[in-house]
């Protein structure tokens, strides 16, 4: 009779114990999923795999954040996480559709941050914005010759694949923030590790979107040195103009280049492509009180976001720390006017 007892107990504790799984499972799917209004195509996104056309669709105006790539920002990130403050909702409300998170620390060997890139993606999920982690790669863009940098760099976005493997399909991999420094002269390399990178994310999680950028500091005119497989659920990212129009003077010109230059590539290959990276301000580096006058960086961001706009690819600004005060949480008054801009391309024109 007491071991009749006993089973039952354990048959109750087995039955409970299954229950809090069932809920966690539930509550997994729920929290990596969101329905963005904007494309009635896709039933349930994130559920299912979403294709790079849908995705381009999908993206929007995006904003680069430094969540997990700035020390003060990431400290302040996750003290108003700790009071229970979802810093993403505060870009979504302004009107961002994205947000590409800046990573610079080594997932492989550090599992705390590989954990809060996690909480900051579903952070991110939760307040309706779709997430794209970009890894700053500072062993491969410094020493892309090196064996050793190239596997890290391999053998990071497969930890990644597979912390994340199940996430919402809404998450996407940018491979490299940018190919500037020595590898921007080694487009063989990129090729190389885009090659092994992609084929051991395919491994891992399939249908996983994917970015991939050209050498030359991700020139647009360097797409054509890219060989990638267009598998259906590979993009691109190029960019012009991330510090900025250099002393307050941009190239009509060179815009409609690159954006002429990024639509023939497309148009060859099938690749969708995206600007990771456009900064609609300058300052100087040597004096950061030299900047432009507000009305020419307001001017500048109405041409670049209706080029783009017009030329339906989509884009994010650089950066969340020239814009919001991630201290008191509040937006920077004085870049409003530049930040209407680029939000609401359609009527920059």
């Amino acid at each position: 009779m007491k071991k009749l007892g006993v089973a039952f107990i354990l048959l109750i504790l087995l039955a409970f114990l299954w229950s809090i799984h069932a809920r966690v499972v539930e509550n997994r799917t729920h929290t990596h999923t969101i329905t963005p209004a904007t494309n009635p195509s896709l039933q349930s996104p994130g559920k299912e795999p979403i294709t790079a056309r849908q995705y381009e669709k999908l993206l929007g105006v995006g904003i680069d954040v430094d969540w997990m790539s700035f020390p003060r920002v990431h400290r302040y990130y996750f003290y108003w996480r700790s009071k229970g403050v979802n810093v993403p909702e505060y870009f979504k409300k302004a009107g961002f559709s994205n947000v590409r998170i800046r990573v610079g620390a080594d997932v492989v060997n550090n599992m705390t941050a590989l954990i809060q890139l996690g909480e900051i993606v579903n952070d991110t999920l939760k307040a309706g914005l779709i997430p794209i982690i970009t890894y700053t790669a500072p062993k491969l863009r410094n020493d892309p010759t090196s064996e050793k940098a190239q596997e890290h760099f391999v053998l990071w976005w497969k930890t990644v694949a597979e912390y994340f493997k199940g996430t919402s399909y809404l998450l996407s991999y940018d491979l490299l923030i940018e190919s500037s420094g020595p590898i921007k002269a080694y487009p063989d390399v990129l090729n190389k590790v885009y090659g092994q990178t992609i084929a051991e994310i395919r491994k891992i999680d399939s249908p996983r979107l994917v970015f991939v950028t050209p050498a030359r500091v991700s020139s647009p005119f360097y797409l054509t040195y890219l060989n990638v497989t267009n598998d259906g659920y590979i993009l691109a990212e190029w960019h012009i103009y991330a510090g900025g129009p250099k002393h307050c003077t941009h190239n009509m010109t060179l815009i409609e280049s690159a954006i002429n230059a990024s639509l023939a590539w497309s148009k060859e290959t099938g690749i969708p492509t995206w600007v990771g990276a456009w900064r609609p301000f300058w300052f100087s580096k040597k004096d950061k009180s030299v900047q432009c006058p507000l009305q020419a960086d307001v001017d500048f961001g109405k041409v670049m976001a209706s080029a783009l706009w017009n030329a339906g690819i989509p884009y994010d600004i650089n950066a969340d720390v020239w814009f919001f005060n991630i201290e008191n949480l509040t937006w920077y008054q004085d870049r409003l006017p530049v930040l209407k801009a680029v939000l609401h391309p359609s009527s920059s024109t």
